[in-house]
């Protein structure tokens, strides 16, 4: 899942013009390239991931001017996650009619045809990308100190037993919870932003 959009927003969007300096443009894309960002970099090809996302919004901005988006059809994000689907499966086709090998992960083309519901799948994999990208934007531009930092991630994310953590950054079991706790917070603060 990806952020809730105000319809305001989106029109604003729509309205924009090439060349403007708008506010809105620019908090629009700080919502949600980290999550396109995060996506493409998992299902895509890494080398081409800038490019994925500058078509992204290249086709939103179209998407938005020409009308095709019907807000009571459905959310905001779930259309623009089919949008970043649609893209990373046209890249693969491009790319195997051509010859030049697999861009995208295969599973990611599979799954269109194998799952009824693609917009679920779609919806799964971007709430899981949201995830990765707030948990990396906390631990790597907050001003959590490197003990926290190193603790939260051997013990939360790689599951390492408390004793173990506990000894190697001098602290007590007590303190490690806390940190599990207090990160855990600024995470889901940082999630909520995208519409968690």
């Amino acid at each position: 899942m990806i952020p809730d959009t105000p319809q305001t927003l989106l029109k604003r969007i729509r309205d924009f013009k090439e060349g403007d300096d708008s506010a809105e443009w620019t908090a629009f894309v700080e919502m949600y390239e980290p999550v396109i960002r995060h996506y493409v970099s998992v299902h895509g090809d890494a080398p081409d991931v800038d490019d994925v996302v500058q078509d992204v919004f290249v086709r939103l901005v179209d998407v938005l001017r020409a009308g095709v988006y019907k807000p009571e059809k459905g959310r905001f994000r779930t259309y623009l996650g089919s949008i970043v689907r649609r893209l990373l499966i046209d890249r693969h086709r491009r790319a195997v009619a051509r010859g030049d090998g697999c861009s995208v992960p295969f599973d990611a083309v599979e799954v269109a045809a194998e799952e009824p519901d693609v917009a679920a799948v779609v919806d799964m994999r971007l709430r899981a990308a949201r995830h990765s990208a707030a948990v990396e934007h906390v631990l790597s531009r907050t001003m959590l100190d490197a003990r926290t930092v190193a603790a939260y991630r051997e013990y939360a994310l790689e599951e390492r037993p408390a004793a173990e953590v506990v000894a190697r950054h001098g602290l007590t079991l007590n303190a490690l919870r806390q940190i599990k706790y207090r990160v855990g917070q600024m995470i889901a603060a940082v999630e909520a932003q995208y519409g968690g």
